[in-house]
């Protein structure tokens, strides 16, 4: 394929998605490119599950791991914080007479 220039022909292009078609390019290269748009979608996991009652079949391990790799997408994903180093879990105690702050998204592990 070194021998065609590489070419990119955009197809259809919307508000959620955009169909092209890549030529002259070798298979690495596409799917570092696609790998690439892939990560460059803002998305949301799972991050702690607790399962209270688990009468299925399936461990609860199995169960979780399985929910944190469900991608969630959101225009909020590039705004949230990282639990693992985030006290937006942390209980706040509110001052009397203080607007809340809801300057920033809080984590999902607050649930």
């Amino acid at each position: 394929m070194a021998d065609q220039p590489v070419s990119v022909e955009l197809t259809d292009l919307t508000a959620d998605e955009a169909k092209f078609v890549l030529r002259g390019c070798d298979l690495p290269m596409a799917n570092a490119l696609r790998r690439v748009m892939i990560s460059e979608v803002p998305t949301m996991a799972i991050d702690w599950v607790n399962i209270e009652k688990n009468t299925s079949v399936l461990h609860d391990e199995f169960i979780s791991h399985r929910l944190g790799l469900i991608p969630l997408t959101s225009q909020l994903a590039r705004k949230m914080e990282y639990t693992r180093v985030s006290s937006a879990c942390d209980p706040k105690p509110v001052e009397a007479n203080q607007p809340e702050d809801r300057s920033r998204p809080t984590s999902l592990c607050c649930f």
